[in-house]
């Protein structure tokens, strides 16, 4: 599931491609991809792309006459931009047509397809309306943070991913930033100290501002089909030894996500009841 970082690189590298395009035809090829009705495919043709941004995990698409194309590629979804010339296969999901004779598509393979758009008149509605702080924004100010945390009793991880409180953070990233952090994935936040939450605070953007770059770096300019991972200091790295102590990296199934973490470095003791290990 693409995730903050991923998504800046993908917006970054597709604008200069369609930004200022006009669309000439809109398709879903899955009845599902389009949960808004109020304005129908048919009122993006005519329309300009404008430009490219994000908020949480969803790709904007900003169009002429104060319209939102919202994307949400899920699981398995990726970007693809091509000539139309080609033919729409069984994994294209939704696709754009655009007067260069170039498309703009959904791709999914396999099934079921999760991807989903929606057609937005502002950006306070639909699925964006209840998504939290942005973690790269001003408005994610220590003060700001410390108010999200305050009189939760949930584990800190679990904060970390819930898009009503930060969004963009999914299950790679949160383990990569409690790892910077030196903080457990199972603690609980309100035991965490003042001097722990700053560090986690701080480590947030840091540990996003990096993913992007270390992305950009691998990627280039192109649409890339799987997310790059290949850069990650403990997800996806478990058994293997720790960059910073040597020790095995564990992994746990946490509430049906895989856990990574560094038992020396995030002083991990004991795993939750209802943590699992992994093999």
């Amino acid at each position: 599931m693409p995730e903050l970082p991923d998504l800046e690189v993908i917006v970054a590298n597709l604008a200069p491609r369609v930004a200022g395009r006009e669309i000439r035809g809109a398709e879903a090829l899955h009845p599902a991809f389009l949960q808004s009705t109020e304005i129908p495919l048919r009122g993006l043709v005519g329309r300009r792309i404008e430009g490219l941004g994000r908020r949480g995990k969803y790709l904007l698409i900003h169009l002429s006459g104060h319209l939102y194309l919202v994307i949400h590629l899920m699981r398995a979804g990726w970007i693809w931009h091509g000539a139309s010339r080609y033919d729409a296969t069984k994994s294209t999901v939704f696709r754009l047509v655009l007067d260069d004779d170039r498309d703009l598509r959904v791709i999914e393979a396999g099934f079921p397809k999760l991807s989903r758009g929606w057609i937005l008149e502002t950006l306070d509605e639909g699925p964006l309306a209840g998504l939290g702080v942005e973690p790269l924004g001003e408005e994610f100010t220590l003060e700001k943070f410390t108010g999200i945390l305050g009189g939760k009793r949930r584990q800190v991880k679990k904060i970390l991913v819930d898009q009503k409180l930060i969004a963009g953070i999914g299950n790679a990233y949160s383990d990569e930033i409690l790892f910077a952090a030196k903080i457990s994935p199972f603690r609980y936040v309100h035991t965490l100290s003042p001097e722990e939450i700053e560090q986690l605070w701080q480590a947030i953007p840091e540990v996003l501002r990096w993913a992007i770059r270390e992305i950009k770096s691998r990627v280039g300019n192109d649409l890339y089909r799987e997310e790059e991972r290949s850069f990650l200091r403990v997800h996806g790295r478990a058994g293997k030894p720790c960059t910073e102590c040597g020790a095995p990296i564990g992994e746990v199934l946490l509430g049906g996500q895989r856990t990574n973490f560094c038992l020396r470095c995030q002083h991990v003791d004991q795993f939750p009841s209802r943590a699992r290990s992994v093999t």
